[in-house]
């Protein structure tokens, strides 16, 4: 042998050799198994695969498939767009979770219609007639979810296959229409996170094609066989250990429902439980499902338990260079740049709805894509209140890229129902109940013209209607003709002493010429005229007078509102002006004006806390009205007085108070528990031919106020002079 061939010889023992030594002292790469990462269901508490996906990566042990139930499709999904564990632990603690499990338009954000309707009924609930009487099918329309879902999908709308995605991705839903298990693996990215995570009765069932698509926890909440099917050789997954429940728990009829549900998905998940080759088992016993704010201590969890599983995870480590190799893919595979639509597209309402939308967001043709503005667009032609909801992605046509809008209409509407109940406990030894609903029968007749009629009985009983027709499809300008028949209890007291029950009956009719001003205001003149009779039911006859007769009144009124809620304010101003002149009133001798002015004035400061200034005014500006037209005392009206002990013609009222939230509901029940103080004081003047009023020089009220999804729920006191003082309780409208 030469000495070229020794050398030889020496060079490949020597490679041999130092092959032999890494592949000791590194992970054998090309034998390593693909992994597939399994993300089990469970609201708030999915939280913690965050930070697992974070042990993995900082662990270098890359992930070759991702496959989820409900929170856990929602991570999975996340991550599976290529984002790494912080940016995913970014757009999860980004999201405003409560707005997006209460599910409400912002009220700054409804038509200005929708915004009377939200102050004169102020529960949350709604319903419809379409096929008889019908409730949503769910407390919420996922509309806040879906804007979450449709901007991270949206760079990945052309996708054939979720194979394709940055990490090959699978999650599972419940197909009610087939009763069946649905395994999503293609089409849009968006409805398939959507329909994993849309909890049945709490968020509304997702539509697509011929399916009706809920969460897929409940067949299969740890979709083990699912990472398998995809190709996984290895699965990993996260289990999320909560307390079993004890025998001796106290359980409410909710309770119960609940924790049979969770049997259902337990089971599920046992069974998949014995198909993974590895489970990092987090211990969430002392959180719960709804605790979303606490994210970085359910994070951490995720983490600390993937770090105790570490002797078994570091099997699926590799070296640096590989991993950065897959890093690498994985970042090629992203969606990059922004979306610049070329054109835009509605689909699933009318011709002159999908016109309107167009027309609405044409500004985002030509320019890259803004998803926040367009968000906030979307909300506002939803508070227009005839669509469920909205959604948006990209579609190809000729080669260009568009921006597709998917509007949903209410599919129980129309007319929209917004039912009533209200309870008087001004004084709680007689209470005054009356129940309703507004009926609102929207596009009826043409596109943006309204029939909305309301329906109440019991202590009041009342049928109006109105028919709100614009000029034309675009114009702020309307006319509006109404009429109605309305029979109201009028209980006068002397402090806390009923001392006469009149009735008052009214059928009138009348047309308005009007102007709505955006949003917030309203401008309208016109004439109404009927009939009115006011008789005693019980008590002294000689409050008031006994009248009946011809009514009829020129009308101008102004309303304005940018008030932040319907219910408990906290920041924003509410005008309501009128003035009248009634050519002919019963009792009243003559023809005479009168004009009434009420501002709203509310201030935020800090989170939870707001105060208000609030004024008001009347006068017939001294001639005789009849009846007196302006009633004072009771609940937000002089609260220590009798309901309408301060009959007068003419009155002043200021009003400064403080709210503060104590505490907020699960949004299923409603939002928060607030305290109300305030201090009151006004004047009221002599009525023509009349008794001197007392001289009022103020009253206080405190007050607990429970604003919860049916209505708001006042109870509290207030002191006044000249001895009055009261506890009251009302369901019903506060400011």
């Amino acid at each position: 042998m030469n000495l070229q061939s020794r050398n030889l010889l020496a060079f490949c023992l020597l490679s041999l050799f130092s092959a032999s030594a890494m592949a000791q002292s590194t992970p054998a790469t090309a034998n390593r198994p693909k992994v597939g990462l399994v993300l089990e269901g469970g609201g708030a508490l999915g939280l913690t695969h965050i930070g697992v996906i974070q042990w993995l990566e900082e662990h270098r042990i890359p992930v070759n498939y991702v496959a989820g139930t409900s929170m856990g499709g929602l991570v999975g999904g996340v991550y599976a767009t290529g984002r790494n564990a912080s940016e995913v632990r970014e757009v999860v603690e980004g999201i405003d979770w409560d707005t997006v499990i209460g599910g409400q338009i912002p009220f700054g954000d409804l038509s200005y219609r929708r915004k009377q309707d939200a102050r004169d009924f102020p529960g949350r609930v709604e319903l419809g007639l379409r096929r008889g009487v019908e409730a949503p099918s769910g407390f919420n329309t996922g509309q806040h979810v879906s804007f979450i879902l449709d901007r991270l999908s949206l760079p990945y709308s052309q996708l054939n296959s979720f194979d394709d995605l940055p990490i090959p991705f699978a999650c599972v839903a419940t197909d009610l229409s087939t009763n069946s298990e649905y395994v999503f693996r293609s089409g849009p990215l968006q409805i398939a996170l959507r329909s994993t995570m849309s909890l049945p009765g709490i968020f509304t069932p997702v539509r697509y094609g011929t399916h009706l698509y809920v969460d897929g926890g409940l067949l299969n909440n740890f979709p083990i066989d699912v990472a398998k099917d995809m190709g996984a050789e290895f699965t990993i997954g996260v289990y999320l250990e909560v307390a079993p429940l004890k025998p001796d728990a106290s359980l409410s009829s909710f309770s119960v429902l609940g924790q049979s549900i969770s049997t259902v998905v337990e089971a599920n998940v046992n069974k998949s439980l014995k198909q993974a080759d590895l489970v990092i088992s987090v211990p969430v016993a002392n959180f719960s499902s709804m605790d979303y704010k606490k994210a970085d201590e359910l994070i951490k969890i995720g983490y600390d338990a993937a770090a105790a599983n570490a002797e078994k995870l570091s099997k699926l480590s590799v070296d640096e260079a590989t991993w950065n190799q897959y890093i690498t893919a994985r970042n090629a595979r992203r969606s990059q740049g922004a979306t610049v639509p070329q054109f835009l597209e509605v689909t699933g309402v009318s011709k002159d709805t999908a016109n309107d939308i167009a027309k609405d967001l044409s500004g985002y043709v030509g320019k890259p894509l803004d998803t926040t503005k367009l968000a906030a667009d979307i909300l506002r032609i939803e508070g227009s209140g005839a669509l469920s909801s909205i959604n948006y992605s990209t579609v190809e046509r000729e080669g260009k890229t568009g921006l597709l809008i998917h509007a949903e209409p209410k599919p129980y509407a129309p007319p929209i129902v917004r039912p009533l109940i209200s309870i008087d406990g001004s004084d709680y030894n007689t209470v005054y109940f009356t129940m309703g609903a507004r009926f609102t029968f929207v596009d009826f007749g043409g596109y943006r013209r309204e029939l909305r009629s309301d329906v109440l009985i019991g202590s009041q009983y009342k049928i109006t209607t109105e028919y709100y027709r614009p000029f034309s499809a675009n114009s702020r300008w309307f006319i509006a003709p109404q009429a109605g028949f309305n029979s109201q209890q009028f209980p006068v007291y002397d402090k806390d002493t009923a001392i006469a029950v009149y009735r008052n009956r009214e059928v009138l009719g009348g047309l308005d010429l009007g102007y709505t001003f955006g949003r917030t205001s309203e401008l309208r003149a016109g004439y109404e005229g009927g009939y009115e009779k006011m008789v005693l039911d019980i008590g002294d006859s000689t409050v008031l007078p006994t009248v009946s007769g011809a009514t009829g009144a020129a009308k101008l009124q102004y309303n304005l509102t940018t008030l932040d809620d319907p219910v408990i304010p906290h920041n924003g101003e509410g005008i309501k002006f009128y003035t009248k002149y009634f050519n002919v009133n019963p009792g009243a001798p003559e023809g005479f004006p009168a004009s009434e002015l009420q501002i709203q004035n509310f201030f935020k400061f800090r989170q939870r806390n707001a105060v208000f200034l609030n004024a008001s005014g009347g006068s017939t500006y001294g001639f005789k009205a009849g009846v007196p037209m302006f009633q004072l005392g009771g609940i937000g009206r002089f609260s220590a007085f009798g309901t309408n002990e301060l009959l007068t013609n003419q009155y002043v009222l200021g009003q400064a108070g403080y709210i503060r939230t104590l505490t907020y509901l699960p949004s299923i029940i409603g939002s928060s528990i607030d305290f109300l103080g305030a201090f009151e004081v006004g004047k009221t003047y002599r009525l023509p031919n009349g008794p001197e009023p007392p001289n009022v020089p103020g009253d206080i009220v405190g007050a607990l106020v429970l604003n919860t999804r049916f209505g708001p729920l006042q109870v509290g006191g207030a002191v006044g002079d000249y001895g009055h003082a009261k506890i009251f309780f009302q369901i019903g409208k506060i400011f």
